[in-house]
């Protein structure tokens, strides 16, 4: 079968599209897909702009060839793990899929940042062929433990899904066959997690104020939700106006323009997760106890401004160089702390793997609390805490 975007599930020796697509991805994963163009892509590989386009149709085009082809990929390893009817074999499944993510460790990246900027019809193949992913490998969890419900299953499959794609997310990295044996053992301890204890009620008080309760912060809320469902580039002061229901010159009242909107929102969630730091230093608890109060205010704070976590994630790469430099000073101490009380917590010989660990912990809930099916959940807040200890504790 061909894809819309003309990429046909292909085994075997990369194409002069693979070739060009890999290019692309490294570009993309980088410096964003808006900032880049057809001409960087071509100048990457040696061509004029005009002859990438005997290729692919646009950068569109290159995009859904990277998805799908990683996707189709992905599928191979699975239907290569599968021996009956019951699904795929499940650590090999992972032990496959975790050699595919650390040989493209882009590929995370892009599908979460990035697939919202998809043609139409690439987009609801993509969505096609990774229901194709998912739906064996929940299948598999659940005669695996029986106990668990659809919704459990997917949950604890699409969470180790995660764990796999958050090496996009860092610069860690252990030696090839070490990395993957880790990512697979806690992809693997994310499928064993115990759900039916995560009833507890959030823990953040009812009558917290919220940060967002002004004019100004209105529109701040507003332009986050539209940076996250639509990207910061495709996204005008008319339209964060219109959303929140005035006249788009009227937001330069209150913000100088898209940067300074983006540029907030990522101070905003940067000081909120540097004040439960602070929380966690000042309390003077045990490591364990100390784990748990940092898990506890990052799942609510996650929680609490999805839409401001979105665009300080999603978003900081179009930010100032100044402002970026500063957003990864932060997010490099921020995650080496959690990574210090996480060692002292739960030791481990290689203080990598617990950087690791810790990476796919905010990976896990990050995604989990953006995708729709999950958020309705009555008890994710204890769920989402229940899968970090799983990601973070070795078994």
């Amino acid at each position: 079968m061909t894809s819309p975007s003309g990429a046909p599930p292909r085994p075997g020796k990369p194409t002069r599209r693979d070739q060009l697509a890999a290019l692309a991805a490294g570009l993309f994963a980088r410096d964003g897909y808006h900032n880049v163009s057809v001409q960087d892509i071509a100048a990457a590989a040696g061509l004029s702009g005009p002859a990438l386009y005997r290729h692919f149709r646009g950068k569109q085009a290159v995009l859904a060839h990277i998805l799908l082809a990683g996707l189709d990929e992905a599928g191979r390893v699975l239907d290569g793990c599968t021996h009956d009817g019951t699904g795929p074999e499940l650590p090999a499944a992972y032990a496959q899929l975790a050699a595919l993510v650390v040989a493209r460790p882009e590929f995370g990246m892009l599908w979460r940042r990035e697939r919202r900027h998809l043609a139409p019809e690439d987009a609801i193949e993509v969505r096609r062929r990774a229901v194709r992913i998912g739906t064996p490998l929940i299948r598999a969890l659940r005669n695996r433990r029986p106990e668990l419900g659809p919704s459990e299953a997917s949950l604890l499959t699409w969470g180790a899904l995660s764990v796999l794609g958050s090496v996009s997310d860092h610069r860690v990295r252990l030696p090839r066959a070490a990395f993957e044996e880790v990512l697979t053992d806690i992809a693997l301890n994310t499928l064993a997690t115990d759900l039916t204890a995560a009833s507890a009620p959030r823990l953040s008080p009812a009558g917290t104020p919220s940060l967002l309760d002004a004019r100004r912060e209105q529109l701040l809320a507003v332009s986050a939700r539209l940076f996250r469902e639509r990207g910061f580039h495709a996204v005008t002061m008319e339209h964060i106006g219109a959303a929140a229901g005035m006249a788009g010159p009227s937001v330069y009242t209150h913000f100088a323009g898209k940067t300074d909107l983006l540029q907030t929102a990522a101070s905003r969630i940067r000081e909120r997760l540097r004040q439960n730091v602070a929380a966690a230093q000042t309390a003077g608890l045990p490591a364990r106890d100390t784990l748990d109060l940092l898990v506890v205010s990052y799942v609510d704070t996650v929680l609490d401004y999805r839409d401001l976590v979105a665009a300080y994630f999603a978003e900081g790469h179009n930010l100032p160089e100044r402002d970026r430099t500063e957003l990864r000073r932060f997010q490099r101490a921020f995650a080496t702390y959690w990574a210090e009380v996480t060692g002292a917590a739960a030791p481990s010989p290689d203080p990598k793997v617990v950087q690791v660990r810790v990476h796919a912990a905010f990976a896990v809930v990050n995604d989990l609390a953006q995708t729709g099916r999950f958020t309705s959940r009555p008890a994710l807040a204890a769920e989402l805490r229940a899968l970090m200890h799983a990601v973070l504790t070795e078994r």
